[in-house]
């Protein structure tokens, strides 16, 4: 275990991405885990972060490292 598990409420699964919202471009940003938890980010496992869907009128952008499913 990396020590940050998902931020979904009944998740207990490693958090394996990073998710971050920019309201003024609506537009929900999914990444690799972030180094360090940050207060506006919500750290997702890979269900989770394969799974995110954004509401209508926003789009999810999906930055992907090399190697990586999700």
């Amino acid at each position: 275990m990396n020590g940050r598990p998902c931020s979904k409420v009944t998740c207990h699964a490693d958090a394996v991405a990073t998710l971050t919202y920019d309201y003024a471009d609506s537009m929900a940003v999914v990444g690799p885990l972030a180094l360090a938890s940050e207060p506006h980010g919500y750290d997702l496992c890979e269900r989770h972060a394969e799974r995110l869907s954004a509401p209508q009128g926003w789009q999810v952008v999906r930055h992907v490292v090399l190697g990586n499913d999700f």
